[in-house]
């Protein structure tokens, strides 16, 4: 089942790689026999190797850009089906207010600045030899993208969740405040980054605790990168187990000389609502009806392999600089395990993570 619905904003520019035409020059066959061409349109067909050496990759590209910009309020893929042993009732890939633009840096970029996909190309996977032969898989994929990929949008305290019920702040639960991510089946590599004010035993101690490289928070800003995998079929959580804490408590840090603490973030996708794709290599999407690798665009090697169903390939997206809300260490024992690296959780903490704006005036989701 595919579903997409495409509100207003939606331009689409090709920008040929080739470069530009001149004026036609008379040559004879031996001059021509030197020239080397290049054209708009490039296939050709990929044996695979190793492990998948049943497959066959027939690649049809652009040498172009492709820049785009768009909005699209409901976004999914692959509803029911093959993998509701998975996860019944759900789909593969199920988004709510999709804006693919442009960014600064980290960041979304301006309203109406465009998602760049360099020298796009269609994959058709292929098994058997023959009479046998038959399609088992059908990728869109890039070079590379870059852009903001913005999903989501968050509620006030007291509104109701329009997409999936319950009420904002009602109990204190924070997860009905926010839409976006219900279901992701893919892989994703996120650079991950911010700041979290800790009160520890009641507020005795407090200050802040910063993980990543993050501009938040001087003590982090030369950390090494944090990289957390988001990957399955059907997910819709980001699980990042023993996460290692700088932290500045003051007086506490002063007597006893703690700088580390550590936590086990369990967050629901809905949380998150923007990756920045920073001259990704090798993005695509696929379909395919087994568990399949794709080669990389160079065919040096391959990526994740793909489960069946619909699958998002991401190698490395960024989300920074989180300001997450304020984490309360209370008991003892919290403390002791905050303090070693099985770490204390944190399950649906706010992220303060707004979804990006792509709308003209006074529109709120174009």
């Amino acid at each position: 089942m595919l579903i997409i619905r495409i509100k207003k904003c939606l331009s689409i520019s090709l920008l040929l790689l080739a470069g530009q035409a001149s004026s036609m020059v008379e040559m004879s066959n031996d001059e021509m026999e030197t020239v080397v061409g290049k054209g708009l349109m490039v296939t050709e067909t990929i044996a695979g190797s190793g492990e998948w050496s049943d497959f066959s990759y027939m690649r049809m590209g652009l040498d172009a850009r492709v820049s785009l910009n768009a909005n699209i309020d409901k976004l999914q893929l692959g509803c029911g089906g093959f993998n509701e042993s998975i996860a019944s009732q759900a789909c593969d890939i199920d988004f709510d207010f999709v804006r693919l633009m442009g960014r600064d840096g980290n960041q979304a970029g301006t309203v109406g600045s465009d998602f760049v996909l360099t020298r796009p190309y269609i994959e058709i996977a292929t098994k058997g030899s023959g009479t046998t032969r038959e399609i088992v898989g059908f990728k869109v994929g890039s070079q590379s993208a870059d852009g903001y990929f913005g999903i989501g949008r968050t509620y006030n305290n007291g509104d109701t969740n329009l997409e999936n019920g319950g009420v904002c702040g009602e109990d204190g639960d924070r997860l009905p405040c926010h839409s976006g991510i219900n279901s992701l089946s893919g892989y994703i590599n996120a650079e991950i980054s911010g700041n979290v004010p800790v009160r520890v035993l009641g507020g005795i101690f407090s200050g802040d605790g910063c993980f990543g490289q993050t501009n938040l928070n001087s003590r982090c800003v030369n950390n090494a990168p944090v990289f957390q995998e988001i990957v399955g079929t059907r997910v819709n959580q980001l699980v990042a187990t023993g996460l290692e804490l700088d932290i500045d408590l003051g007086i506490l840090a002063s007597l006893v000389g703690i700088d580390t603490a550590y936590a086990n973030l369990y967050e629901d996708l809905r949380f998150i609502h923007g990756f920045a794709f920073q001259n990704t290599a090798n993005f695509g999407i696929s379909l395919q009806r087994e568990q399949i690798a794709w080669p990389t665009y160079d065919k040096s090697d391959y990526a994740e392999p793909a489960n069946a169903g619909w699958w998002l390939n991401v190698p490395y997206v960024a989300t920074k600089d989180i300001a997450g809300d304020e984490v309360s260490i209370s008991g003892l024992g919290d403390v002791v395990s905050a303090l070693q690296e099985e770490g204390v959780d944190l399950t649906n903490i706010e992220l303060n993570f707004e979804p990006p704006k792509n709308c003209f005036g006074s529109a709120n989701f174009c």
